[in-house]
């Protein structure tokens, strides 16, 4: 399967990660410098330094013979329109777009895109039903496959956490454990940076090891 992703936050660079680790091909937009070369220390060449939504970049990278966008950045309108262009332009079959705003979710449906994310139980579902069985990669699987030692992990910021206004930066996380997102109490999805702070509320999630995500909660949960 070849697919092409646009935005290579947290969960864009995961995306890459797993399906490359999954026999996929996979292309990444990035125009922002610092991820765009986070990318490809990572991974390689499977990146653009370009903007998805541009028809010129999507010519540049192979669309015609993609099988799949998904659109994960933090701006809807670059998702919608990424998913738009991809599908009437070039006719690719599936496309899938983050919904960071909810109120947006009724505009993405009545402009065709095929499967729309907003809410983290949609995010691992609907991913998993996207993707053709034999491509799938396992860490959209509940419970991931006996080939991955990674596992999805949530946990729910209560109003006794102690971690309440900590920074994302001041998480001491495991060795490959990652902050795959962050879900807000009304079920927007945050933006992750160095300033990004903790609420009541907010649900995270993780992705690594089965060690390494117990001792994590052991400590959000103390």
């Amino acid at each position: 399967m070849y697919a092409l992703i646009l935005g290579c936050g947290t969960i864009g660079y995961n995306l890459a990660s797993e399906l490359l680790a999954s026999g996929n091909e996979v292309l990444v937009f990035e125009p922002d410098a610092v991820r765009y070369s986070s990318v490809v220390n990572s991974f390689g060449s499977i990146a653009l330094q370009a903007d998805g939504t541009n028809p010129n970049s999507l010519e540049k990278a192979g669309v015609r013979r993609a099988d799949l966008l998904i659109a994960v950045t933090g701006d809807d309108s670059s998702n919608l329109i990424g998913c738009q262009v991809a599908k009437l332009s070039f006719n690719i079959p599936k496309t899938i777009a983050l919904v960071n705003n909810p109120e947006n979710e009724i505009l993405f449906k009545e402009l065709g895109v095929d499967v729309i994310i907003n809410h983290t139980d949609v995010i691992l579902q609907d991913l998993e039903d996207s993707i053709p069985e034999q491509h799938k990669p396992s860490f959209f699987e509940m419970p991931l496959s006996e080939n991955s030692q990674k596992k999805i992990f949530r946990v729910h910021v209560e109003l006794e956490s102690n971690v309440i206004g900590i920074k994302i930066n001041d998480i001491q996380l495991p060795e490959d454990t990652s902050i795959l997102m962050i879900i807000d109490g009304r079920g927007n999805s945050k933006n992750i940076d160095s300033n990004t702070t903790i609420d009541i509320g907010d649900e995270l999630i993780f992705i690594g090891d089965e060690d390494s995500i117990r001792v994590l909660n052991n400590w959000l949960t103390m």
